[in-house]
């Protein structure tokens, strides 16, 4: 009988009528850390380890205890151990059965754990892409932070968040805006005393990088009053995502959260997310409120910064560069069109090869005597990007033998400070040499086609109004410029000839820089097809 328990992969443990242990397996002895011998004769309810529920104990104990099949599973401090137990009768023994089954616990703890943690990210990302997309329609940076703490805020996930921005005087986080339970604590955590500079949100900041703290009452870069407050509120966690776009950093938002690590890699990425896509709406509000404001602020800087590239070009060409036209390609980098004078493309283009953050343009055209221009890609060591990623889009700029002048506007809104510190950092020579507050000239919709009508002839009116109501321009084309050409009485090669002049003028009317610029008021384009 001994071996056949033996043979079994369960514990097994054999009481009599008494109570008493009549037989016990080799299981059993590893379970319990007792030799065999030890145990026969002793009571089963004084040797069997007590679980958390204490189920056995309280089923097989008292003066009047009565033999029964149960079966349940449970933990055991004692053994730090999850066992499933079993009990059969027979006859007045009764037996037990128990078999650790902690792995399969722990398995299926994970589990829970992980199944827990995507339905808790679906949830916050469901939560992130619904505030992404109801910032499209924010109008001003307020709106956008307002709407961004409010809706972290409004779950049940995060007990606080708040955003801030770098004090202009100070080493210190200002607040613009907050949601939440953050009474008593956000003033600590702003006021943090010698410790203010090394905080999370300072922190991420200063390196344009997201800081978790995972402990809040631990962790010593946390100031000192917030960690008390955090442990008298319950707050465990949090963690700071800087409001970036490109390499401008508008701020940044705090999140604190009453779970032990409560930003899993996940979670983090899901935030940075939020934190770039806040970044892009409070420039575009800058760029909306700069395009349609009838008042501009316009900045002059003198550059002789010898990392600026186009500084260093004309310099050591001994030439004027002038940027004629900037097409952003993302945040990070923009296209110029160049105009050079006084000396050829080709060395310019050689020059852009070995330098880092300018990528190797192509030659547009080149002048008959010396000049020409060009088409160069800058991504670092612009002063240009810095600007337009500040929302301070450049009116002109041109550099002559070394020294560059550039002229930028910005909304009456706009922080004129922030723009010449971030353009001072990055290029410690530039100067701001003027500021002027002017107003831009209004035309309405009518004076600016009339403006245009003019600058058309008869044949490319003609043209051009063909190809447009033949669904020319339609993607995929309604009509050929065969088709049209046959309509007009004319060649497809006359018309080709007619239809790129009149494109020309239209588009020379709308991004020709040299000429004085005038915002269109009240241009309509859900104006009906046959009303253009």
């Amino acid at each position: 009988m001994d071996d056949v328990l033996d043979g079994m992969t369960e514990g097994v443990l054999v009481a009599d009528a008494d109570w008493r242990i009549t037989r016990a397996n080799a299981v059993v002895e590893d379970l319990l850390e007792r030799e065999r011998d030890t145990l026969i004769g002793a009571d089963i309810r004084d040797v069997f380890p007590r679980s958390a529920a204490s189920t056995f104990h309280e089923h097989f104990g008292g003066d009047t205890p009565e033999r029964a099949a149960i079966s349940f599973e449970e933990y055991f401090p004692e053994l730090a151990v999850w066992l499933r137990v079993r009990t059969t009768v027979m006859g007045e023994s009764l037996a037990v059965y128990h078999r650790d089954i902690t792995d399969r616990k722990e398995l299926e703890r994970e589990r829970e754990d992980r199944e827990a943690e995507l339905a808790r990210l679906d949830r916050i990302n469901d939560i992130i892409q619904q505030i992404i997309r109801d910032l499209v329609g924010a109008t001003t940076r307020e709106e956008v932070e307002r709407m961004v703490c409010e809706r972290l805020a409004a779950t049940d996930l995060y007990e606080f968040t708040w955003i801030g921005d770098r004090e202009m005087t100070g080493d210190q986080v200002a607040p613009r805006t907050a949601a939440g339970e953050y009474d008593g604590i956000l003033d600590l955590v702003i006021e943090g005393g010698a410790d203010a500079a090394t905080g999370p949100e300072y922190t991420a900041m200063q390196t344009g990088e997201t800081r978790i703290v995972r402990h809040l009452v631990d962790d010593e870069s946390v100031p000192e009053p917030v960690r008390r407050e955090a442990f008298a509120r319950g707050l465990q966690s949090s963690i700071a995502v800087p409001l970036r776009y490109g390499d401008t950093t508008y701020g940044v938002v705090g999140v604190y959260a009453t779970r032990p690590d409560a930003f899993s890699e996940r979670e983090q990425e899901s935030l940075e997310t939020l934190g770039v896509a806040t970044g892009f709406v409070i420039n575009a509000t800058r760029q909306r409120n700069l395009l349609l404001s009838d008042t501009v602020i316009e900045l002059s800087f003198r550059l002789t910064d010898p990392d600026v590239f186009f500084v260093a070009a004309s310099a050591q060409l001994d030439c004027t560069l002038v940027v004629e036209g900037i097409v952003p390609l993302d945040e990070a980098s923009l296209l110029c069109y160049v105009r050079i004078e006084g000396a050829d493309p080709d060395p310019l283009l050689e020059m852009v090869e070995p330098r880092d953050g300018v990528d190797a343009g192509r030659v547009v055209h080149t002048a008959t005597d010396e000049g020409g221009f060009v088409e160069i890609t800058v991504s670092a060591s612009s002063a240009a990007l810095v600007l337009v990623t500040h929302a301070a889009p450049i009116r002109t700029a041109e550099f002559d033998r070394g020294t560059g002048l550039i002229v930028a506007e910005l909304a009456p809104s706009g922080d004129v400070r922030e723009v010449v510190e971030a353009l001072g950092e990055a290029f410690p020579q530039s100067e701001l040499l003027s500021k002027r507050e002017h107003e831009r000239p209004v035309e309405t919709a009518q004076e600016f086609r009339s403006t245009l009508h003019e600058r058309l002839t008869d044949r490319q009116r003609n043209a051009l109004q063909t190809a447009y109501h033949g669904g020319y321009f339609e993607s995929p084309r309604d009509s050929t410029a065969e088709e049209l050409a046959e309509t007009l009485g004319i060649s497809s090669p006359t018309l080709h000839y007619h239809l790129r002049a009149g494109q020309k003028k239209l588009l020379n009317a709308f991004f020709d820089e040299n000429t004085e610029y005038k915002r269109p008021a009240a241009i309509d384009d859900q104006q009906p097809r046959q009303n253009r």
